[in-house]
């Protein structure tokens, strides 16, 4: 399993959420990271950016395509021309894959305004300039048990850890970690945050029930008028099926780095594998789905609110 450790932010978005709250939040990311935050801390925003932000396998991808779109005045044939990664950076990605502080800001620094730029670093890791300026943010949360398997599948492909744990084994490890709090710490967060004019919050479970409902959201957020026709081309671009079919939005060109930088021989993967809400319970055991829930209910304790509340479904 890949590795995290503490990290500390150059400052906390006190603007934001309370000092108390910060007092005892510990951050987590890959291990010799601190010079990188540190200067993601002072990249530039425009006002006109719209940033993208979740934890890995919560629907970013889905959300990363509906928003170019959106944002490009729904070019759906300039979609299908080039990788979306290329169309709107991972801001971590070169990082991450190649340990390079020169380049590491490249990708978004050359994209072409507006820019849509994804993020899978908590609230207190995000450039200042968001906190102060508050730039567009959108939020995506997915149920936990759900976002670990994907993201075991995804992440044993991308050879950022033997091939040879297993599903229960990672999960178990999972539930252990000392990170284990920052699936929880971070939706919260943001859903602290869900009525400010600045941020829209949505979840994977709802834009599975009602795309349509967030299509909408996400055009009147973003002040972009969509007709009838458009929606329907929107839906169906979006439905799973073309989403899985669709060179352009699996990240091909990501996993070809990643595993080039892992020395894992290349082999064909849908990055959209399933698509599917509590898809977790088909892959594990009854004990340990019975372990999973209890172990997400445990953590709910210490927060005001509840998962069904983090994942819109009250």
């Amino acid at each position: 399993m890949a590795e995290s450790e503490v990290v500390q932010p150059k400052r906390f978005p006190t603007n934001l959420l309370p000092m108390k709250y910060w007092e005892n939040r510990k951050c987590y990311y890959i291990p010799n990271a601190q010079e990188f935050l540190n200067k993601v801390h002072d990249v530039e925003v425009y006002d006109d950016d719209v940033w993208l932000v979740s934890l890995p396998k919560c629907g970013t991808t889905w959300m990363q395509e509906l928003l170019w779109l959106v944002l490009n005045n729904y070019d759906f044939e300039a979609a299908k021309s080039e990788h979306l990664e290329k169309r709107s950076p991972f801001m971590e990605f070169h990082y991450i894959i190649h340990k390079d502080l020169k380049g590491a800001f490249k990708a978004i620094e050359t994209t072409n305004r507006p820019r849509l730029i994804k993020s899978h670093l908590c609230l207190a890791l995000l450039p200042a300039q968001i906190w102060n300026k508050k730039t567009k943010v959108i939020y995506v949360s997915r149920n936990p048990k759900d976002a670990f398997v994907s993201e075991y599948h995804f992440f044993r492909h991308m050879g950022f850890f033997s091939a040879h744990i297993t599903l229960e084994e990672y999960l178990n490890n999972r539930m252990e970690s000392e990170c284990s709090s920052e699936q929880f710490d971070n939706m919260t967060e943001y859903y602290a945050l869900r009525s400010e004019p600045w941020l829209y919050y949505t979840s994977y479970e709802r834009m599975k029930t009602d795309l349509r409902s967030v299509i909408q959201d996400v055009c009147q957020f973003l002040n972009k008028p969509i007709d009838e026709e458009t929606m329907q081309q929107m839906l169906k671009h979006l439905s799973f099926e073309e989403m899985k079919k669709n060179p352009t939005t699996n990240h091909l060109w990501e996993i070809e780095q990643a595993r080039k930088m892992n020395q894992v021989p290349l082999e064909d993967f849908n990055f959209c594998r399933k698509g599917k809400v509590s898809g977790y319970k088909e892959e594990i055991s009854t004990a340990l789905a019975m372990k999973l829930d209890k172990w997400v209910q445990d953590k709910m304790k210490r927060y005001n609110t509840t998962m069904e509340d983090l994942l819109l479904l009250n």
